[in-house]
């Protein structure tokens, strides 16, 4: 199998040609033939207009205001956006957006008056004209634009808030919350020094609400919690137990904590609490207020000793080791050399080692405790220890004011990284929330910032239910598995591990017990979907049965922090197996590898387990593992001589595309027919912008492989993983979001062709891209990674030689992605 490793394109910049994307086709008419019902809703959307002009010159705070448009179901797609004609960039400006369809307006009275002007001026009357023989609705842009909107209205207070002032209270009294509310502002507040060049009118919205903000009085904190590009305008607001005036810083710190920063009490006033939440739900400029997460451990769901202390292997000279950040609560010295760097920031006496020692002793020896069956790779890893949790009841004394732990952690992982190189984080923790908390997390927010910009990857635990909802052990039979999902309760995936810059992991059940289904989801395992975009978990690996075996236990063995062996179970368990395996292809690939191509190739390497690849679970398989459980690193860049793995790392640049044009391998074609099986993964970092909520992901990075047909066209041939039936979905903008991976930073598609397909053997390989309505692709493009299988699911035929010997013939160049970096500068 040494003549068949994974093959990386050098020359991909040989394959860029001119994107023709000639949009969303013609403006639809919403009402064709219904001209009175057109008549009263445009009318009514300009009542609904002068309401909120209404409100806008009774506010005692600023005359502008934000609005809600709620898109119709069949409008919510970029073509159909009213963006050109009713909400122009200039007067009534887009400035954010909430579920699928809903998109945030900035307002003065001047501009709706505009606006109403304009509505008016739509034609009542259903215009068409003749296409080929056919009358068909042939609408202007504005009525197509007024027909889309479903309804426009105020944000109000109770958009803002979901909580009580007494829940409020009773949440920030435990310290673990650091006492403040999570403030987002619809707009970014620039330097007092630059409010000269601001309008009057916002001027006034700014002026406003710092000034009310400081009539609150002594003791209030408010800090910006995330800057960056496309980063939510959100400010930590804490009421303290001081005499302090007013402090509102408008940047992020860059200082790492001390334990040694004044602790100073959360105030817990009720009544000082309900004078600035109703000012901040009044103020137009406060877009949400929520409530701060607790920040925990992924709960072990149990752990036993099992009283045998196990033999630490010594490092082997001349031997380097893949490398792992353990983000936890701290690792023992038990492990010894294998722990190249600390960041000692937690006291000894505020430190509880024994699941960040779990975590490290499974990437450390794992193989040696537990097998192959579970532990793919071979034993040795250097362990960077994050200690940054520290033990219940002792979080206040090290992150007293407003979200210091993000802060930390972010200089921590620059830092860390720089002095030692790693970049795979196992981050085997989760964040309890309010139950009035909804949405894409700062938490999450803030991982995709850390490890885009350091160019890591978090692997993160999916995390654990509690004890009374665990559900039942998974059943042989599927429609019984089905029965006990839709019973399931609080079992939704724990936040952080919707991060779509990184990878979550749920956990499945050891293969050698008895008492459980193999590799079935375990019991305790949380499940998505986590979002609106993307698959949520993306992998699946061995956590530990929830159930335990007279003899197994668990069934998952590692150490405790005194060198014990263990036994137990959890998402937290099983997140390192699969950082293993990404920190190793990271250490067996020469060079610096890309995120994009680290996280494709183990997502492209990752397969169902037999328990759940059953069709009747299609629709829900994907929400419990993902893409399945990853293979071990040296099979994935081994590969095989009856396939063919071909990788092709570049940029999305504005107004291109890639297109590789090649022949099916011949051994694969009977009578002009294409047999066999092709896999498509594509991995991109698009645009993010957190304002926008539903719709965050701002470039929609899409591959396909398509067949060149008599016509001169090419037909795209494979289809999104998990597709429902023929039938079950629609082609409305939410099925290609739930169904196809439309805006999702990672995709996978697939086909077998046991009947052959024809009519030619001409192929391409196409990278395209689609953005959102007024976002353009930034100068630097988009990295992306695409990677493409094809091969004989008989294993008989030599597709790899066959395809090495046509990319030769047609001047491409490939090599083994072990040693590309050699000779290219993006792997």
């Amino acid at each position: 199998m040494a003549n068949s490793p994974v093959q990386i394109i050098l020359n991909t910049n040989d394959f860029i040609e001119a994107l023709d994307n000639k949009g969303g086709g013609p403006s639809k008419d919403f009402f064709a033939g219904n001209d009175r019902e057109f008549s009263n809703h445009r009318d009514n959307l300009r009542r609904q207009l002068s309401d909120i002009r209404s409100m806008q010159l009774t506010n005692s705070y600023a005359k502008i205001s934000y609005a809600k448009v709620t898109l119709k179901h069949a409008a919510i797609a970029k073509s159909h956006r009213p963006t050109s004609q009713v909400f122009k960039r200039q007067i009534a400006p887009v400035v954010g957006a909430g579920d699928l369809g809903e998109l945030y307006i900035e307002l003065t009275p001047e501009s709706i008056d505009e606006i109403n002007n304009k509505v008016a001026q739509a034609e009542p009357e259903t215009r068409y004209r003749e296409v080929n023989g056919k009358s068909e609705p042939y609408p202007s842009r504005l009525r197509s634009e007024i027909g889309a909107i479903q309804n426009i209205s105020a944000y109000v207070a109770s958009d803002k808030r979901k909580f009580s002032v007494s829940e409020a209270v009773n949440w920030l009294a435990t310290a673990e919350t650091g006492g403040s509310y999570i403030v987002e502002l619809f707009d970014t507040p620039p330097s007092r020094q630059d409010w000269d060049l601001l309008s009057r009118y916002k001027r006034e919205l700014f002026e406003s609400f710092f000034n009310g903000l400081e009539k609150i009085g002594n003791g209030l904190f408010v800090s910006r919690i995330i800057t960056g590009n496309g980063a939510s305008v959100s400010f930590g607001v804490k009421l303290e137990e001081s005499n302090s005036r007013p402090v509102i810083q408008l940047t992020t710190s860059t200082i790492s904590q001390s334990k040694q920063i004044e602790k100073k009490p959360t105030d817990l006033d009720a009544q000082r609490h309900a004078v600035l939440l109703e000012f901040l739900e009044q103020h137009p400029l406060v877009k949400k207020i929520t409530l701060p997460p607790i920040i925990t451990k992924s709960t072990d769901v149990a752990r036993v000793t099992k009283g045998d202390f196990f033999e630490i292997p010594s490092i082997l000279d001349n031997v380097t080791y893949p490398k792992i950040c353990v983000v936890d609560g701290g690792v023992s010295d038990i492990l010894g050399d294998w722990i190249e760097d600390r960041w000692d920031f937690i006291s000894p006496a505020d430190k509880d080692e024994n699941h960040g020692t779990f975590i490290a002793g499974l990437a450390t020896f794992g193989q040696s405790l537990n097998g192959n069956a579970i532990c793919k790779e071979i034993d040795g890893c250097k362990i960077i220890d994050l200690d940054i949790l520290p033990s219940p009841g002792k979080f206040e004394n090290y992150f007293p004011k407003p979200f210091q732990f993000f802060t930390e952690l972010e200089i921590a992982v620059q830092d860390l990284k720089a002095r030692t190189g790693v970049r795979v984080f196992n981050f085997s923790m989760n964040i309890e929330e309010h139950n009035s908390t909804e949405g894409y997390s700062l938490f999450a927010q803030l991982l995709d910032k850390i490890a885009e910009e350091n160019d890591v990857i978090f692997v993160i635990s999916a995390g654990n239910t509690k004890h009374p909802d665990f559900r039942r052990e998974w059943p042989s039979d599927s429609f019984d598995a089905l029965k006990i999902l839709a019973s399931s309760r609080n079992d939704s995936i724990k936040k952080p591990a919707e991060s779509c810059r990184n990878v979550s992991v749920s956990a499945l059940n050891p293969p050698h017990l008895d008492n459980v289904i193999p590799l079935a989801l375990s019991n305790y395992s949380c499940r998505g979907p986590g979002l609106r975009v993307g698959l949520k978990p993306d992998f699946a690996h061995i956590g530990g049965s929830g159930t335990i075996h007279p003899v197994f236990g668990h069934g998952l063995l590692s150490l405790n922090d005194a060198g014990e062996v263990v036994d137990g179970c959890g998402t937290s368990y099983a997140a390192p197996n699969v950082a293993k395996t990404i920190a190793s292809l990271d250490h067996t690939i020469e060079g610096n590898v890309s995120r994009e191509t680290l996280i494709a190739l183990g997502i492209h390497h990752s397969s169902l387990p037999e328990s759940l690849n059953d069709k009747n679970l299609r629709n829900i398989t994907k929400h419990l593992v993902g893409f399945g459980v990853p293979n071990g690193s040296d099979e994935i860049l081994t590969g095989d001589p009856t396939s063919i793995t071909l990788v092709f790392a570049n940029r999305v640049i504005s107004g291109h595309k890639m297109s590789f044009k090649f022949s099916w391998p011949s051994s694969l074609v009977r009578d002009g027919k294409c047999f066999g099986h092709a896999k498509l993964t594509i991995v991109s970092t698009p645009k993010f912008d957190y304002n926008y909520g539903a719709e965050f992901v701002r470039i929609n990075v899409d591959a396909a492989l398509r067949q060149l047909q008599t016509n001169g066209h090419y037909l795209g041939r494979l289809s999104a993983i998990y597709t429902p039936d023929p039938g079950d979905g629609g082609q409305y903008e939410k099925d290609q979001i739930e169904h196809s991976f439309k805006w999702s930073p990672v995709k996978v598609y697939e086909k077998t062709f046991p009947r052959g397909i024809g009519p030619t053997t001409d192929w391409s390989l196409d990278v395209e891209y689609l953005t959102r309505d007024g976002v353009s692709v930034p100068a630097a493009g988009v990295p992306f990674t695409a990677i493409l299988t094809i091969s004989d699911p008989d294993k008989e035929r030599p597709v790899f030689n066959d395809m090495r010997q046509m990319l030769q013939s047609l001047g491409v160049q490939a090599v083994d992605i072990k040693t590309a970096a050699r000779v290219t500068p993006r792997v």
